[in-house]
């Protein structure tokens, strides 16, 4: 097993804080310090060939752009933005603009032409993470003033209402990911907890606090696909050095949740861990503050082994996330770093 870097990307001097990735025309959202989403093309990374497609109108956000997602199922592509301007863009290109035209050709030129289709505001500050919903009907940011918004839209993406303002978090929101079948979100915070939130009677309540990690959780990733649809999982990271696993035990009558930290992998990282990410095939990925990418498998129901490790992923700098994809039925590794840099990495197992 081992990982190996096809392509770095050097997009911007300022950090690249983000990216999020979309096979409909495999599209690579880059969010950076220097207020820009850049959109790049992964053409062929066998062959090392990556395309800047664009870099969408630079005007819109005042600060840094923290975290970017693309919107499922939606054809033609839509992308949410958050930015340290506590405001969030919804980007998408013009349906029927190339009318005539197959619907490969269409997203080849589609990428190239998103324009701006709504600003959200109510955040008081910087906003740290945007996440979809499975069916893209819900949106989730998280921001600084220690709350937790979840935004309903319609199908063209262009009309938002904040459903539900989630504000049981004690400290800053790093972080927030939605299940990949259902409607349970996780927020990640500077309070040292996790917590999950499910709708209820059209509102949206807490129904699990994830205690155990001693310090700051930056981020966490559900499990994408298990044996059993009742088999829920989710892996955090933490300013505790550790990637932890929880495990989903059931529900009371109220509906709230038991959780059980079900696993803390090999502890290998030297300082904090700004990022993790479950892969499709299982594996778990984790980055931060010592520039480290590890790769961990499970080797038994609830025991882990380090399967690769690679130091200074960045050089010296340090990482801000790690996130799987897949490219034409390809794994590869993304990462984000403090040097400008966006990070192809090949995995072989």
């Amino acid at each position: 097993m081992s990982i190996s870097l096809i392509k770095s990307l050097k997009l911007q001097n300022n950090r690249a804080w983000a990216t999020d990735f979309t096979s409909q025309g495999n599209i690579l959202a880059v969010a950076s310090e220097d207020h820009k989403i850049k959109l790049v093309k992964i053409t062929d990374p066998e062959k090392k060939q990556f395309k800047l497609l664009s870099v969408l109108d630079d005007t819109v956000h005042k600060k840094a752009v923290r975290s970017v997602a693309w919107r499922p199922h939606s054809f033609p592509p839509c992308l949410a933005a958050g930015s340290f301007d506590a405001t969030v863009s919804i980007w998408s290109s013009v349906p029927g603009e190339f009318e005539g035209e197959d619907e490969e050709e269409e997203l080849d030129n589609a990428d190239e032409d998103m324009e701006l289709l709504a600003i959200i505001e109510g955040h008081e500050h910087e906003i740290k993470g945007v996440s979809w919903s499975y069916d893209g009907m819900f949106l989730a940011t998280c921001s600084r003033d220690k709350s937790v918004w979840i935004w309903e839209t319609d199908e063209a993406g262009e009309d938002f209402e904040c459903v539900s303002v989630l504000q049981e978090h004690s400290q800053d929101v790093k972080h927030v990911s939605w299940h990949p079948r259902k409607y349970l979100l996780a927020s990640s915070s500077y309070d040292d907890t996790i917590r999950l939130w499910g709708e209820f009677d059209d509102d949206w309540e807490c129904v699990a606090v994830l205690n155990g990690h001693e310090g700051t959780v930056w981020s966490s990733d559900f499990e994408k696909n298990t044996e059993s649809p009742e088999s829920i999982r989710l892996c955090s990271g933490s300013d505790d050095s550790t990637v932890r696993v929880w495990n989903y035990q059931g529900e009371d009558p109220d509906g709230q949740q038991e959780w059980v930290c079900e696993s803390v992998l090999p502890k290998i990282h030297k300082r904090q861990i700004y990022s993790v990410s479950w892969s499709e095939n299982g594996l778990i990925s984790s980055t931060g503050s010592d520039g480290s990418l590890v790769v961990y498998k499970e080797t038994q129901p609830g025991q882990w082994e380090i399967l690769a490790k690679k130091e200074l992923s960045h050089q010296i700098n340090e990482v801000n996330e790690v996130k799987w994809i897949s490219v034409d039925g390809k794994d590869l590794i993304v990462t984000s770093g403090d040097d400008g840099c966006v990070n192809i990495w090949n995995w072989t197992q």
